[in-house]
């Protein structure tokens, strides 16, 4: 077989590969098409806009901030409170 014969064969093996990794990247394109439509719908379901998950979260995460220095002036109001009875200052 000739140089140019050896060229030929492996760039048709190539291609042929090629062709088998477009063909598994078109699966898992579309398996990931399918699962961003599976949350979005899950999304919406819960009357949440998918386009506006980052506001949400952004929402969320000052709500449960506020949430959490509330529940620390309370544990510490009540520390205090409770200071001359266990033993404290």
């Amino acid at each position: 077989m000739s140089n140019l014969d050896q060229e030929l064969e492996q760039v048709v093996q190539k291609r042929k590969r090629l062709r088998a990794d477009i063909e598994r990247l078109r699966g898992r394109k579309e398996q990931a098409e399918a699962n961003l439509a599976q949350v979005e719908a899950e999304c919406r379901s819960k009357n949440i806009e998918p386009d506006k998950i980052d506001e949400i979260l952004e929402q969320l995460e000052g709500k449960y901030r506020a949430l959490v220095d509330e529940l620390k002036r309370d544990t510490d109001a009540a520390e205090r409170a409770l200071a001359p009875f266990v033993g404290g200052t």
